[in-house]
Formats: C-alpha cells, structure tokens, sequence
C-alpha cells in the first residue's frame, strides 16, 4: 500500500511493506522515487547482553530548505524503516524530532540515501 501526499516543493510517497519481514527490507529496491531522499531508521540497544542488533525503527523526519531553514516537508517512516521523499533540485537540512540533523543536495534526477541510526553511535550515514 502507498500513500501519497503532494506539495508544491516536494511530494512525499511512503511505503508500506507489509509483505516484507522486519530488518529484510533493501531500501534501495524499494524506492519509487526519480529525485530527492530515502534512506533506513534504526535503534540499537548499546547496553545488550551479547552481540547488539540493528532493528528497524518508525520516527518522523523534518526535511528544510537551505540556506533558509524552511519546512519542505515531514515523513514518517514505515514499521520495516523505510522512508522515502520527492524533492526539487536544491540543498536539504533533514533531522529527527529530537534534533540530530545531516545537510545533504539533490541533483537532477538524483536520489541520495541518507540512514539514521538511534543510539550512542554515529546518527546519520550516507
């Protein structure tokens, strides 16, 4: 199932991948988009008795415009992790509800992918 939602400067598409098990999503198969961000949302239980496991984490996102700072759009990301958001040509500041943010571009015809990790350890990757 999708749902759409479609702005002036941006369009968003998240995706629900019922089907899929949880953790045995490939974000990169999975994108709809021709232009903007997608990317994981993971915790990690830094404190785990043996070895730690990556599990797929829902959480909200704020995508702004730079240099500006301006709300573009926000978009949850599904049970399995997975997010996705159509974006214009331009230079992007994305962050969670808590704060931790990354700055990232999109070129024509680009999608960049950008995971975040909640715990102790690096946030945000490319």
């Amino acid at each position: 199932m999708k749902m759409i939602s479609r702005g002036c400067l941006a369009s968003l598409a998240v995706m629900t991948l019922s089907s899929v098990a949880c953790g045995d999503v490939d974000p990169a198969e999975a994108v709809t988009i021709s232009q903007g961000v997608y990317g994981m949302t993971s915790y990690v239980n830094d404190v785990c008795p043996s070895e730690c496991e990556r599990e797929p984490r829902s959480m909200t996102l704020r995508v702004k415009s730079l240099p500006h700072d301006a709300d573009v759009v926000s978009v949850t990301s599904n049970e399995d992790g997975f997010y996705e958001a159509s974006l214009v040509m331009g230079d992007y500041r994305i962050c969670t509800t808590f704060g931790r943010c990354t700055d990232f571009s999109v070129g024509v015809n680009e999608v960049v992918r950008l995971d975040y990790e909640m715990s102790v350890g690096p946030g945000w990757s490319r």
